[in-house]
């Protein structure tokens, strides 16, 4: 058990994710603020809004379903720029796909991908969003164990007990597990 994700911690899961497996992007920045011509191919990353989620974890915490939007962008100069960006846009879905990005979290759920006309700062560019749904639990964890938390439990048998008898103990838990999960 563990506390829940913070959306800044989760974008920058999200961005480093991208930024380490999708090599071909020049850049990678979150909700589009262009103020300089954009290094393309790039693409930017935003959570559109968020719904309760249908399964709730009942320990104080709430489960949410991050509706979120990855566009990626390409400039017009090269004659197979539509070519090019549908074929980018497949190739992150595929990659999006399951993911994780290395949290405690639901994997992706992919919805779908078109062409992105609503971003006036974007006319210059080949522009598709890729539409995807995570779940996430944000907030405490009420049940959340406090001091050390064991990673190795030991059973022993009467009378077989106590320090002189620890090497009859029985291993239950494996050790290095991760109750985190």
């Amino acid at each position: 058990m563990s506390d829940g994700i913070h959306l800044t911690d989760y974008h920058n899961a999200v961005i480093d994710w991208i930024t380490q497996n999708v090599d071909w992007l020049q850049a990678v920045q979150y909700y589009p603020e262009i103020q300089t011509e954009l290094p393309a191919p790039c693409a930017f990353f935003g959570v559109e809004d968020w719904e309760m989620s249908e399964s709730q974890p009942m320990n104080g915490m709430l489960a949410v379903d991050l509706n979120c939007k990855l566009m990626v962008v390409f400039g017009v100069i090269d004659p197979a720029y539509q070519l090019e960006v549908r074929n980018a846009a497949m190739a992150l879905c595929i990659k999006l796909q399951d993911q994780r990005f290395g949290l405690p979290i639901e994997p992706v759920v992919l919805q779908g991908a078109e062409p992105d006309d609503f971003q006036p700062e974007l006319d210059d560019y080949a522009v598709w969003s890729i539409r995807f749904m995570q779940t996430i639990e944000v907030g405490e964890d009420f049940y959340k164990p406090e001091g050390i938390i064991p990673t190795t439990v030991m059973v022993g048998y009467s009378p077989d007990i106590g320090t002189k008898n620890e090497d009859k103990y029985e291993q239950v838990v494996p050790s290095g597990l991760n109750t985190d999960n």
